[in-house]
């Protein structure tokens, strides 16, 4: 049963993420915002992303497994698609802007998600 909590917290995770991007959210821009010279909404993109792997060490405390095989590479490959598919939704949606600056930091977010991943299999590899 905990595993489909799991499971349902990424799909609901990745759900609010495509509404994120796909319905327009005020009329305020959060180009004009920095975080430490950067824009805020490269670092929002970033951390939306980043927060799978929240999702992840969650499981790996509670003993969750996603997959039977090679379940590290598999969670890895979806989220790396997910922040791929994410910016290129948007393509799709007339009233939203494809921007690749944006996917970049997708993509980062991503990238750092997959170290999480791979620190916290070696980690409970070693146990």
């Amino acid at each position: 049963m905990l595993k489909y909590v799991r499971t349902r917290l990424f799909w609901i995770w990745l759900f609010i993420l495509i509404l994120i991007n796909v319905i327009p959210i005020g009329s305020e821009s959060l180009n004009t915002n920095k975080v430490y010279k950067l824009r805020l909404d490269y670092f929002i993109h970033a951390v939306m992303i980043l927060c799978f792997a929240w999702i992840w060490v969650h499981s790996r405390i509670t003993g969750v497994t996603w997959f039977q095989h090679r379940e590290s590479l598999k969670y890895s490959v979806l989220v790396m698609c997910a922040g791929v598919c994410l910016e290129l939704l948007q393509l799709l949606v007339p009233w939203r802007s494809f921007n690749p600056v944006d996917m970049v930091y997708n993509i980062m977010g991503a990238i750092l998600v997959v170290v999480f991943i791979s620190v916290s299999s070696l980690l409970s590899s070693r146990q």
